[in-house]
């Protein structure tokens, strides 16, 4: 196996401040000049932490996103990711800090691109189920996928934003209710956008040709903003990328449901005597109002966008189904075991087990009659539960019946919503539809690049959720020692960074990914590894989400993204 590079963009900066003289690629912008700092060895320039909004706090804060209102003479230094918004969990998210003032977006060029360059343009948009995580997880490095990029010959401009998350950014209520100030996560992502169309073509990039792109969160977050304005791309974005994630998997609480958790953070800043209580909220100190809005404390989902008639104008299934998204190529697809992340462990032993959770702790308000066809659909039996193929093992520390509340889970959030959607994007514009279908590697904690200490995640998690970010990303300390797995990380590396390019995903020497609109009932590709970590393929039709659909498992050559 080829040597491992290590590096990462604290060691980058750390390597500016050692005093080493060596001045960083610069670009002027509207507002003015940024100095970045370059990464020899990946033949990379790197920009950090730029801020595409203003501060968040202070009479700022609970607003829609503001402009950028200043200008300088001179450089400023974008040499360390910017701080992650607040969250309910700092001991992950702070290492780069955290405040209100986090609207900051990160940019990866290659070295030495023309200056007329017009490169395709990735918007990395993170995961964390809308409450915690940010851009500069090292998960999310954008360093090797840029290095791929190049090294096929498609180098692209990779970019990744923070944006508010939990009841930072989707606060709701009657007193918040038709001001404007609603779904400001998806705001601050498309003044991101927007900034990106202002200003990405000093990096380089092509505002034209712009992908946004995420998983989980950052999923959902995707397929809201193609329904966004009932389609209305502002020309702000040109292709999509959903891992893991529907619009139609958020939930969509009313003011009913918030009113009671917006009261509380009101008393609890004493804030109650106030005519107008959101401006009162918008003067409590920092310190002071961050523990009332820790989303781990809300109970049920936590904070999510509502359907708010302007940005969100209906429920994501009734403009789906009606046509009121952005007709533009789509990647999408899920991995085969999503439910064992969110399926429970150790409550699942009966069905009254079953019966309680999906009537009552879902949020889906499913009646009792849905309930009980669900149950009928989904029978007690190990060989069709999830992880799937893993025959009557039933994984019974974890619950005598987890494998059936999984399979369960795992269609209702994730594969019924992405066949939903697949259906409905097809219809107007090329989509590419795939399974992830490899058991992940799951590196020990503090281990290095070279480390290698882990192995392929638990058997009773099967391909769990996030499994396929690392192969995307190709970030070997993630991917594994393993090369069918780096063999496999090429090839969707390649793949996704070809739909970057043009909206097509196939190219020389990669299986044929078919459209899913050229087989009668769809048709997907399945991404696995050769050898270790698969699941065997077997297509069930037990399951009523997966029915009907077919497979595309090998083949090589097919159309070229050029």
């Amino acid at each position: 196996m080829a040597p491992i590079r290590t590096w990462s963009f604290r060691a980058g900066t750390m390597w500016l401040l050692a005093g080493i003289a060596i001045a960083g690629p610069t670009v002027k912008v509207l507002n003015g000049t940024y100095e970045g700092f370059q990464l020899p060895q990946f033949h990379q320039d790197i920009f950090l932490g730029i801020p595409y909004a203003q501060d968040t706090g202070g009479q700022n804060r609970f607003r829609v996103p503001q402009a950028l209102n200043e200008t300088w003479n001179g450089t400023r230094p974008v040499q360390t990711y910017g701080n992650a918004c607040p969250d309910f969990q700092p001991d992950v998210d702070a290492a780069y800090g955290m405040s209100e003032d986090c609207l900051s977006i990160n940019i990866v060029r290659p070295t030495g691109i023309p200056k007329d360059a017009t490169l395709p343009v990735a918007v990395w948009i993170h995961g964390g189920s809308y409450q915690v995580g940010t851009s500069g997880l090292p998960n999310y490095n954008l360093t090797w996928l840029v290095e791929r990029s190049v090294a096929i010959g498609k180098p692209i401009v990779a970019t990744s934003i923070n944006y508010r998350k939990g009841g930072w950014g989707m606060l709701y209520s009657r007193e918040i209710q038709g001001s404007g100030e609603t779904n400001l996560s998806l705001r601050d992502m498309r003044k991101a956008l927007a900034w990106i169309s202002e200003n990405i073509a000093g990096f380089g990039g092509d505002k034209d040709s712009v992908t946004i792109w995420g998983e989980s969160a950052g999923s959902f977050a995707v397929g809201q903003l193609v329904l966004s304005y009932g389609g209305r791309t502002d020309a702000l974005f040109h292709r999509s990328i959903q891992e893991s994630g529907s619009a139609a998997t958020a939930w969509y609480n009313g003011s009913d449901w918030y009113q009671p958790i917006y009261d509380k953070i009101v008393r609890q800043t004493n804030c109650t005597d106030w005519p107008d209580t959101l401006s009162c909220l918008r003067t409590i100190p920092y310190e002071t109002i961050f523990p009332f809005l820790d989303s781990s404390k809300v109970g049920g989902p936590g904070f999510y966008p509502t359907v708010d008639g302007d940005i969100i104008p209906n429920y994501p299934t009734e403009l789906l189904h009606s046509g009121r998204f952005a007709h533009i190529p789509h990647l999408y697809g899920s991995n085969s075991d999503e439910g064992t992340d969110n399926a429970p462990t150790k409550i699942f032993n009966t069905d009254q087990d079953i019966y309680n959770y999906l009537l009552s702790s879902t949020g889906y308000d499913f009646p009792p009659s849905v309930v009980r066809k669900i149950m009928e659909l989904y029978p007690d039996d190990p060989a069709q539960g999830i992880p799937l193929n893993t025959g009557e093992e039933r994984f019974a520390e974890q619950g005598y019946q987890y494998k059936r509340a999984a399979a369960i889970i795992g269609d209702v959030f994730y594969h019924a919503t992405r066949l939903d959607d697949a259906r409905h994007y097809a219809k107007y514009s090329p989509t590419y539809i795939y399974r992830f279908n490899t058991r992940p590697f799951v590196n020990a904690t503090n281990a290095t690049f070279t480390d290698y200490v882990g192995g392929l995640a638990p058997a009773y998690k099967g391909v769990q959720h996030f499994s396929e970010v690392a192969f995307i990303f190709g970030n070997p300390q993630f991917v594994g020692p393993w090369e069918e797995y780096k063999a496999l990380s090429d090839q969707m590396s390649a793949q996704w960074i070809n739909f970057i390019n043009c909206g097509d995903p196939n190219g020389e020497s990669l299986p044929k990914w078919p459209k899913y609109s050229e087989g009668l009932q769809g048709l997907n590709l399945v991404l696995q590894a050769q050898g270790r970590g698969i699941t065997v393929v077997m297509w069930r039709r037990i399951r009523i989400v997966w029915q009907g659909e077919n497979i595309s498992l090998s083949g090589r050559g097919g159309g070229m993204c050029s």
